[in-house]
């Protein structure tokens, strides 16, 4: 199977989350642009992490899918870099809808908020390695993220979204 990659924009991804990204022009400021879950109440803690992600190789390929049944999930580049988001909705057993699995490519301005109960691939840099900020609501339980390894890679094309950038990106050696 393989899959098409898009731009990133917030209506294309409005069933997965939030895209937070500004004009480019003058000061602004947007609050509550993002939903932020925290379904455990007292038991869990904001955790902001700071993660550094390796360089996708050729060809680009989605071979786990994870999940936050308790928090959304915030990822923000702090090096520019453009990056692979895939994601999908759960099918009525639960399990990720591959089927209906769309993939965009985020500029290293874009910032994503995935919602709680969403369906995603792991952090896959494609312009360069990437460094990012993470936050999510956690208490240290297996509960914090299901991971999914998915039975066969999904090839992604992302031909039509990375041709200024000379790279062809690639999997993620992440999970």
């Amino acid at each position: 199977m393989t899959v098409k990659a898009k731009p990133l924009t917030p209506d294309a991804f409005k069933p997965y989350g939030q895209v937070l990204m500004g004009p480019g022009q003058g000061p602004e400021r947007y609050e509550f642009a993002a939903a932020v879950d925290n379904r455990r109440g007292d038991n869990a803690k904001a955790n902001f992490t700071f993660m550094r992600s390796k360089l996708a190789q050729a060809p680009v390929t989605v071979r786990a899918m994870e999940r936050h049944i308790h928090s959304n999930q915030i990822f923000v580049p702090m090096n520019g870099t453009t990056y692979l988001v895939a994601a999908c909705p759960s099918t009525a057993k639960g399990d990720p809808d591959i089927a209906r699995m769309e993939v965009f490519v985020a500029t290293g301005g874009q910032a994503i908020n995935l919602d709680t109960n969403v369906w995603h691939a792991p952090n896959t840099p494609l312009g360069a390695p990437g460094e990012f900020v993470m936050l999510r609501f956690d208490d240290g339980s297996p509960a914090d993220t299901e991971l999914r390894p998915l039975d066969a890679p999904i090839e992604v094309d992302v031909s039509a979204c990375l041709p200024a950038l000379g790279h062809a990106g690639g999997r993620t050696d992440s999970y």
